[in-house]
């Protein structure tokens, strides 16, 4: 049985999915290594958050975003909550990211960073690679885990305009709309891949997150950052520095601990991924 290789590609709007990451990285990555170690897998995390460690223009973050991507089509996790998520003009994107991913003309000014990552990821998406135009097939396995909302009696005012779309330019109404469609757009691109029995695959679930009034925001972000930086072998030290900046200004209270479906979302996380790998690489899992 050879040894395979296989990289976790994850992506959220991350500054108000920390409490996720950090539960992801922590409590449930490393169940999965020891896992798969038994069936000759080695499989590694990559936060395509941390496409760009240091401080750079956004053009760059972009272009990086979905380099990351391809770097390993194979798994593609996301967890959305009720935020949007940063929206990229035309002052964004670089005619390097253009020259490379040509087809970004047509999701300028339309869609957030997030949605666009997730685009790449699950539509054929056209790329330059040696001056030759060519179609990446979609990501493999697709796992989305979709927040429930219903928290905001527990949120400060400050930390409704953070983990949802309350803002003071009273839009709140149209980013939730916008949100409803990135997510609805995921269940339509599932459908054409079953109906066209597609061999790639995309499974939806919804999560709650339990708030925890004695966590603290950004302590917990300094924890997920240190722990990614040991998987990665390579200070975040700038990242941390950078990117604190962006938190909440109310630090005080995050989401801790997390249930779908009457389960721990780690007991089903595992299991989805788990069942998926089993797909990927039958013969590292025998008859299944």
């Amino acid at each position: 049985m050879h040894t395979k290789d296989v990289t976790i590609m994850i992506n959220s709007t991350f500054y108000d999915m920390i409490g996720e990451y950090y539960y992801f990285i922590k409590e449930i990555y490393p169940e999965l290594v020891k896992i798969c170690q038994k069936h000759n897998i080695n499989i590694k995390y990559q936060d395509v958050a941390y496409s760009v460690k240091k401080k750079s223009r956004n053009n760059e973050i972009i272009l990086e975003d979905l380099r990351h991507i391809d770097a390993d089509r194979t798994f593609f996790i996301c967890f959305r909550g009720q935020q949007l998520g940063w929206k990229p003009n035309p002052d964004d994107i670089n005619r390097l990211t253009l020259g490379e991913y040509p087809e970004l003309v047509d999701y300028i000014g339309r869609v957030s960073i997030t949605e666009l990552v997730i685009m790449h990821a699950l539509k054929p998406f056209d790329k330059r690679i040696n001056d030759e135009i060519k179609s990446l097939p979609p990501v493999k396995h697709s796992l989305f885990y979709l927040r429930n909302g219903g928290y905001g009696k527990y949120l400060s005012d400050a930390q409704k305009l953070y983990y949802g779309n309350d803002s003071i330019n009273n839009d709140k109404e149209v980013k939730d709309m916008e949100i409803a469609k990135a997510k609805d757009l995921i269940y339509e691109i599932k459908n054409e891949f079953d109906e066209n029995d597609d061999k790639s695959r995309i499974n939806i679930r919804r999560y709650d997150g339990i708030w925890d009034d004695n966590l603290n925001l950004e302590e917990l972000f300094i924890k997920y950052t240190q722990e990614y930086s040991k998987l990665i072998d390579t200070p975040l030290d700038d990242y941390i520095k950078v990117h604190k900046n962006y938190l909440c200004e109310d630090t005080q209270g995050c989401f801790g601990n997390f249930e779908c479906e009457n389960k721990s979302l780690k007991e089903i996380l595992i299991e989805d991924i788990i069942n998926e790998l089993k797909l990927e690489f039958p013969e590292n899992f025998g008859n299944i």
